[in-house]
C-alpha cells in the first residue's frame, strides 16, 4: 500500500472531537445548519464535527440554532457528524466541495431522542458534560463568541473569550480544553498540557479533554501516559469510539500488537465507529506482517465496507488483491 503504517498512525492520531489542525488558509466557507425533520432549528447545545477521509478536521459547539461555519479546502470530500443532548447522533455521507466553490452549505436533519430510547440505547461518546448544562448565560455567551472567533482563525480573540468564560464560570471544562487546543496551534505544548489537565480538574466527566491530552502524549511518543489517560476516559464511558480508536493507535505505535488488535475489535463493536475505520487498515497491516493473510483481508474488507468512498479505498483493494494472489501461489 502507498502509505506506511507510520503515516496512518499520524493520520488517526489527529482524529478527535476538538482537533487543532484546521487550516484556516483554506479558501471555502462551509456552513452547516442543523435542523429537525420538520425543518425547525434545534435550541439546545449540539456539536458539529467536519470529517475528511482521514478523520476529524474541525469541531464546533453551537447553540440556539446558529449555523456552524468552517474553512475547508476546495476540491476535497468531507462529511459531517452531529451529536448532542436530546438528539440522535447522525453522520452524513461524503459530499464534495467543488474546486471553484467559495461558499458551501450543508443542512443536516436530526431526530429528537426520546427518554425511553435514550435509556435503552447504548450510550454514545459523551461530548457535553453535565456541568455544561448549568453554564451561566454570561459564560455561555463568551463561549459562543470564542467559538465564532476560532472558526474564523482569530485565535487571540477566541482565547480572550474563553478566558472570560472561565472567569465567570471556573468549572467550564470546555473553555479550558479549547485554550489547550489554541496552545497546540501556537506550538506551546507545555501550556496545552496544562490546559487539558485543568479541564479534567474542572470537570472530571468532560471526556474530550482526556482524548486531547492523550493525543498530545501520543504525538510526543509518551505512550504510557497516553494509555493511562485513555484508560481513565474509557472507564468513565466505555462506548467512546474516538477514545478506543486512539488507544488502539497508541498501542500500535508502541508495538503492543495483541492489545491493539483487541481494541480495534472493541472499537468496531461500538455505535458510530465507522468514522474511525482507519484502524482496520492498521490492523490489516499488522496481521499481514504476522502472515495472518485471511484475517488481514477481513480487516481490509471491513474498512471498505465502512468507508467505501474513501480515497484510501483503491490502495486497500490493491492490498486485498495482493493477499489473495499470495494465497493462490
Amino acid at each position: 500500500m502507498a502509505r506506511s503504517l507510520a503515516s496512518l498512525l499520524v493520520l488517526l492520531a489527529f482524529s478527535s472531537v476538538l482537533l487543532a489542525q484546521t487550516d484556516f488558509r483554506e479558501n471555502c466557507r462551509l456552513s452547516v445548519q442543523v435542523r429537525t425533520g420538520d425543518d425547525q432549528n434545534i435550541n439546545a447545545p449540539i456539536q458539529v464535527d467536519v470529517l475528511s477521509p482521514q478523520g476529524v478536521v474541525a469541531t464546533l459547539q453551537i447553540v440556539q440554532g446558529d449555523a456552524a461555519e468552517f474553512r475547508v479546502a476546495n476540491g476535497k470530500t468531507y462529511r459531517i457528524t452531529v451529536s448532542g443532548t436530546g438528539i440522535e447522533s447522525v453522520t452524513t455521507p461524503y459530499f464534495e466541495v467543488h474546486a471553484l466553490e467559495m461558499d458551501h452549505t450543508e443542512v443536516v436533519h436530526v431526530k429528537p431522542r426520546s427518554q425511553n430510547a435514550a435509556a435503552a440505547s447504548t450510550p454514545g461518546p459523551q461530548t457535553i458534560s453535565v456541568s455544561e448544562l448549568n453554564v451561566p448565560k454570561k459564560a455561555s455567551a463568551e463561549m459562543n463568541k470564542g467559538l465564532k472567533a476560532y472558526s474564523k482563525g482569530d485565535l487571540k480573540s477566541a482565547a480572550a473569550h474563553f478566558e472570560n468564560a472561565i472567569a465567570d464560570y471556573p468549572h467550564y471544562a470546555r473553555a479550558y480544553d479549547l485554550l489547550g487546543v489554541i496552545a497546540i496551534r501556537r506550538s506551546n505544548r507545555t501550556a496545552a498540557g496544562d490546559m487539558f489537565s485543568k479541564s479534567i480538574q474542572a470537570d472530571g466527566a468532560f471526556l474530550p479533554a482526556y482524548v486531547d491530552l492523550a493525543r498530545m502524549h501520543l504525538q510526543d511518543q509518551h505512550y504510557a501516559e497516553s494509555e493511562a489517560v485513555l484508560t481513565k476516559a474509557i472507564a468513565l464511558n466505555p462506548s467512546m469510539p474516538d477514545a478506543l480508536a486512539l488507544l488502539a493507535t497508541t498501542e500500535f505505535a508502541n508495538r503492543e500488537y495483541d492489545k491493539a488488535l483487541a481494541d480495534v475489535e472493541r472499537t468496531h463493536a461500538l455505535r458510530n465507529h465507522e468514522q474511525f475505520a482507519e484502524v482496520h487498515i492498521m490492523a490489516g497491516k499488522v496481521l499481514r506482517m504476522q502472515d495472518h493473510r485471511q484475517a488481514a483481508i477481513a480487516q481490509f474488507q471491513l474498512f471498505l465496507k465502512e468507508k467505501p468512498d474513501s480515497p484510501e479505498a483503491e490502495t486497500v483493494r490493491e492490498a486485498i488483491a495482493s493477499l489473495e494472489a499470495d494465497r493462490q501461489r
